[in-house]
């Protein structure tokens, strides 16, 4: 896995274990990997690969969503460009609050 930086004056928020769902075929498809929000972005990289799967400025994030399936907390991050990542994973509640905690709405 690439090795996460912090730009200048940026600083960490929360960060931790979570899965990513993408499309593949008809389905969606988890892939673990390691979330994080900072005051400026949300960042996440899938174990293994080097480069993020998800970089999205705070202010290019249009909102995050929340549902549930089989008692599984599933959260959705918005873009502003129509963009939407989907994740779960232990950290679920605390992500909503470290997005919150960032000016993020909940849609």
């Amino acid at each position: 896995m690439a090795k996460f930086n912090l730009a200048p004056g940026e600083q960490l928020v929360g960060s931790g274990a979570m899965s990513l769902y993408e499309k593949q075929g008809l389905g969606m498809k988890p892939f673990q990997g390691k979330i994080y929000v900072t005051n400026q972005r949300a960042l996440f990289y899938i174990d293994m690969v080097k480069e993020p799967s998800m970089e999205l400025a705070i202010g290019d994030i249009k909102g995050f969503s929340v549902s549930k399936t089989l008692m599984i907390t599933k959260v959705t991050i918005h873009g502003r460009n129509g963009s939407a990542y989907s994740f779960t994973g232990f950290p679920a509640k605390k992500l909503q609050g470290w997005l919150a905690d960032q000016g993020v709405a909940q849609l």
